[in-house]
């Protein structure tokens, strides 16, 4: 009973972007904006952003899962705009270690041209640059997948709380929305999960997509879609998440 009335609560979060025609509507203009991204690149994407997180802002503040109206432009593109730069400096970090291992890694084709220059005992002596350069890439790729975990995991928090209060540098003030995540840390894991597994079907469902020469074309149209989805369900329940927290941090206190 306890698990059937569980998913029963779940139920909203995977379905309210479909519950009504108005809703629906409001989808498809998302998903129009996501493929205008094809054309208009970065802008597009910021107002499809600010438009998940002001669903999220109405979780945090105990609200059903709904979709909102697309008005209020140029709020959406700030808030957009925040949560944006909050993801970047929180994945900063991972991104910096990919790019070095990267760069190291095809700095050695560079050479390897250059070493035909200086005759071949030049060139076998290259095979141990080259070789050092494929441990510093997997090395890099390691770390940085490490660096991506501990940014990602606690960014839905530090954005939630940017919302609660308002404010960018709310997001930054780790021992204000740390306590709350640390009291609802099964409820992060959960969303965490849940959000996985709808990216997973969606990479499946594209990739499969995308292996076709009939439905190619048709990939990239279910790709916004896809994406939309995934992002509105992920601010959903992440603002839940911060709200039941935060909610049980004050029964403590």
């Amino acid at each position: 009973m306890k698990r059937q009335a569980t998913m029963t609560q779940l139920k909203p979060f995977f379905s309210f972007p479909f519950q009504d025609s108005q809703a629906k509507s409001r989808f498809i203009a998302g998903c129009a904006l996501l493929l205008s991204g094809f054309i208009v690149p970065i802008i597009p994407g910021l107002f499809v952003y600010g438009y998940a997180l002001r669903i999220m802002q109405s979780t945090v503040e105990g609200e059903p899962p709904s979709m909102p109206s697309w008005d209020d432009w140029a709020s959406l593109f700030n808030l957009g705009l925040r949560g944006a730069i909050v993801s970047f400096l929180f994945t900063l970090p991972a991104t910096a270690a990919y790019l070095f291992g990267i760069a190291v890694y095809f700095g050695t084709f560079i050479l390897i041209p250059l070493s035909s220059n200086f005759g071949s005992s030049s060139s076998d002596l290259l095979f141990f640059p080259f070789l050092f350069a494929m441990g510093a890439m997997f090395l890099s790729m390691a770390i940085g997948t490490v660096l991506l975990v501990l940014g990602t995991f606690p960014l839905p928090a530090s954005i939630a709380h940017l919302i609660k209060n308002d404010q960018l540098s709310a997001a930054f003030r780790v021992r204000e929305w740390w306590p709350i995540l640390s009291t609802n840390r099964l409820g992060y894991i959960i969303s965490f999960v849940i959000v996985a597994g709808i990216l997973g079907i969606a990479y499946y469902a594209f990739f499969v997509l995308y292996s076709t020469i009939i439905l190619l074309c048709l990939a990239f149209f279910i790709l916004p879609l896809l994406g939309f989805y995934t992002m509105l369900v992920a601010a959903a329940l992440f603002g839940e998440t911060y709200r039941e927290g935060s909610a049980a941090l004050k029964k403590r206190t």
